[in-house]
C-alpha cells in the first residue's frame, strides 16, 4: 500500500510481505526526490510562461486558444486561499479547463498532455522542495511585446488599450469613488466602454479570433471589476455600474 502525505512530501510505504516468524515488515519513510506525475500542481493552476517558452508558440504547442494574459495591476483571486491579490507585473499563463484552475492540458486519465513539451516553469518546479515559484519571474517572464513583436498593429492596440484603461488608472478611479468622488464613475465607465468596444473591433476589422482576445487584451473589464466590489449590468446599449450584492441579498433574490 502506498499513501502520499501532501504537507511533508513523504511517501509511506507498507509492504505486504511478512518478515520472519510471520511478523509484518516495519513501515519505512522515503522522501520524494522526483516528480511522480500525481497532477497536484497541474490541478492548482496553469503555469506562468517564461521567455524560453516562446518556442512553444512557434512550434504550435501553445497558441491563443490555450493561453491568456494577466495585466499588471490586475486583481486576481487565488484558487488556493480565495484571497484577492494584485498582480505586480504582466503574466501570460496557460488557461484553466472549463472555468476551473485545472490546467487545460491535464486530464485525470492521461496526466499532462504536453509533458514532453511542457513549459519551463513546470520543468523547474519541484513540489518536494519548498521554493519561491515566482523567483526571477519579473526578469524572465514572457510578455505580449515579445510574443507579438513582429505584429506592429497589435502592439499599437495593446499600448493604446493600456493607455486608455490600465488597471492602475482603474484602481485609482475606484479609490476616488470610495472617497466620495462621483466624477470617478464617469472615468470608470469610459474605461469599461473602451475595453468593451475595442474587442469586437479586433474581431470584425482585423479578423482576430474571438478566443485570442484574452491573450491580446487580457480579461474583459466587465468581468474583472467584480474584484473591485462592483458588477456591470447591460441595459440595451448602456452599461450600469452597481455594487456587488452580499451573500444574504443574493439569497433573497434567488429565493
Amino acid at each position: 500500500m502506498k499513501r502520499k502525505i501532501e504537507n511533508d512530501k513523504f511517501e509511506i510505504i507498507t509492504p505486504q510481505e511478512m518478515e520472519n516468524e510471520d511478523k509484518p515488515k516495519k513501515m519505512c519513510l522515503q522522501k520524494r526526490t522526483s516528480c511522480i506525475r500525481c497532477g497536484t500542481c497541474c490541478k492548482g493552476s496553469g503555469p506562468s510562461l517564461l521567455k524560453k517558452d516562446l518556442d512553444l508558440f512557434t512550434s504550435g504547442v501553445l497558441s491563443h486558444e490555450n493561453t491568456y494574459t494577466i495585466r499588471a495591476g490586475e486583481l486576481v483571486r487565488s484558487h488556493e486561499d480565495g484571497q484577492i491579490y494584485e498582480s505586480f507585473m504582466e503574466i501570460i499563463k496557460i488557461r484553466g479547463k472549463e472555468n476551473s484552475p485545472v490546467c487545460i492540458f491535464y486530464s485525470d486519465d492521461g496526466g499532462c498532455g504536453i509533458y514532453g513539451n511542457r513549459p519551463l516553469q513546470c520543468r523547474q518546479y519541484k513540489c518536494w522542495q519548498r521554493a519561491d515559484l515566482y523567483g526571477g519571474l519579473q526578469k524572465n517572464a514572457l510578455v505580449r511585446k515579445e510574443l507579438f513583436g513582429s505584429v506592429d498593429v497589435l502592439l499599437d492596440i495593446i499600448a493604446k488599450h493600456e493607455e486608455k484603461c490600465s488597471y492602475g488608472a482603474l484602481s485609482a478611479a475606484f479609490e476616488s469613488l470610495a472617497g466620495g468622488d462621483e466624477n470617478a464613475v464617469e472615468e470608470i465607465m469610459d474605461m469599461l466602454q473602451y475595453d468593451t468596444y475595442i474587442r469586437p473591433f479586433l474581431v470584425e476589422k482585423l479578423s482576430v479570433p474571438d478566443d485570442a482576445l484574452c491573450l491580446i487584451l487580457g480579461r474583459p473589464l466587465t468581468e474583472s471589476v467584480n474584484e473591485f466590489g462592483f458588477r456591470v449590468v447591460r441595459e440595451g446599449d448602456d452599461y450600469i455600474l452597481l455594487p456587488v450584492e452580499n451573500k444574504e441579498e443574493q439569497k433573497q433574490e434567488e429565493g
